[in-house]
């Protein structure tokens, strides 16, 4: 699991995930502010998701695993899912870098 900390608290931010040797995955990740929810667009290769509403979440790309070799982890400490946009820039939610091996894990530790 790698810790996505690049986060802002921008409504609109676009980056590349290079964690993973040989994957990059560009993720679109948007604030907003009238339903107060974060929303992320995943592409990977011809594999695109979007709208994908960010929610605390042991793989939010759990419907996908078996297409894509990584997943998305959505963690807070308040037990809660992000709802401002401080939320990531305050490291009150964390977003993680999920490889095949800790996909597995997850699927085995949660949905025996």
């Amino acid at each position: 699991m790698l810790l996505i900390n690049s986060l802002t608290n921008n409504a609109m931010q676009q980056f590349s995930l290079t964690g993973i040797p040989g994957i990059e995955i560009n993720v679109v990740l948007r604030f907003m502010p009238r339903v107060q929810i974060w929303n992320m667009d995943i592409s990977y290769g011809d594999f695109i998701a979007q709208g994908i509403p960010v929610v605390c979440s042991p793989n939010l790309l759990r419907q996908w695993r078996s297409i894509i070799p990584f997943g998305i982890g959505c963690t807070n400490v308040y037990k809660l899912d992000p709802y401002t946009i401080n939320d990531f820039a305050d490291a009150s939610s964390n977003l993680l870098l999920l490889n095949s091996a800790d996909v597995a894990a997850v699927e085995a530790a949660l949905y025996p």
